[in-house]
């Protein structure tokens, strides 16, 4: 007997069978970019911001929240907190609310508060938020600077902003396109081989994913600072993001993912990153 498949669950399997549903490689991405970058950042922030009122957390550009369930879950021990969620993507931040309702009913958590609305308009009032998270959504668009100029807007002062963004010097990237000039486009094309077309970028793409702002650390300083914001600290993200090539060569990412933690002990691990995060704050009055 078969039965009918709604919509959202057909798009799920879809998502699984897709390259990046299946890569162990970037699953340990994911992992590291969630739990290690987003989670434990976020957790300690929120041990300097003072308690006695209900400290607010919004994640700008969340999507479905699939971040952003993970932060809170790191974080859920923590009194005092109310989490925001906003997206541009009305769906996506539909099905964030839906499986919100889902763990307020079966697992009696805290709600999350989906919201659409533009990075570039962000609904919310002057000063009202004390930790802001934007995790690989800045690069997306054409000119980041107004969106960073909203969230300082919105962030209380003496308030954080931690960013994530694609890092263009990536060591391993930067001779991976060298590799690939000199052989003709022959080494990426052996690279994605396994890929498919709707989760891995295009042969013929220098930047995939709609990466249209991928910008060095010392640009997104000068724009952190031009809009009131002073950098904190940089964090350093996994060595790769995954790929068909490191999957089919086992041997090879279980190396790298061993070496990975050691490297964020390194003077110049920042080369070996495939993204940044960048932890700013705004000062105090």
């Amino acid at each position: 007997m078969v039965l009918e498949v709604s919509e959202d669950l057909r798009k799920r399997w879809l998502e699984q069978e897709r390259y990046f549903g299946r890569s162990w490689t970037h699953v340990y991405y994911l992992w590291k970019l969630r739990h290690l970058m987003l989670g434990a950042t976020v957790r300690r922030l929120l041990g300097r911001l003072p308690t006695g009122g209900s400290r607010r957390v919004v994640d700008i550009g969340c999507g479905a929240g699939e971040n952003l369930f993970e932060i809170y879950d790191i974080c859920s021990d923590l009194p005092e907190v109310a989490w925001f969620g906003l997206d541009l993507n009305i769906r996506g931040v539909g099905l964030g609310a839906s499986r919100s309702r889902f763990r307020v009913i079966e697992r009696g958590m805290d709600p999350i508060h989906f919201l659409g609305g533009d990075a570039l308009h962000l609904p919310f009032t002057d000063a009202c938020m004390d930790l802001i998270v934007s995790s690989e959504v800045l690069e997306h668009l054409p000119d980041p600077r107004p969106a960073l100029v909203e969230m300082e807007r919105i962030l209380k002062y003496a308030g954080y902003v931690f960013i994530t963004t694609p890092n263009p010097r990536n060591l391993p990237e930067l001779v991976g396109y060298a590799i690939n000039q000199v052989s003709g486009g022959a080494f990426k094309r052996r690279y994605w081989r396994g890929h498919d077309a709707v989760s891995a970028p295009p042969l013929t793409a220098e930047v995939g994913h709609a990466h249209v702002s991928v910008h060095r650390f010392r640009a997104w300083k000068r724009w952190l600072v031009e809009s009131g914001l002073s950098v904190v600290a940089k964090v350093r993200g996994p060595m790769v993001f995954g790929g068909p090539f490191f999957d089919r060569h086992r041997w090879l990412s279980g190396v790298l993912i061993a070496l990975d933690p050691l490297l964020d002990v390194l003077p110049l691990r920042f080369l070996l990153s495939s993204n940044l995060g960048i932890l700013c704050r705004k000062p105090s009055r």
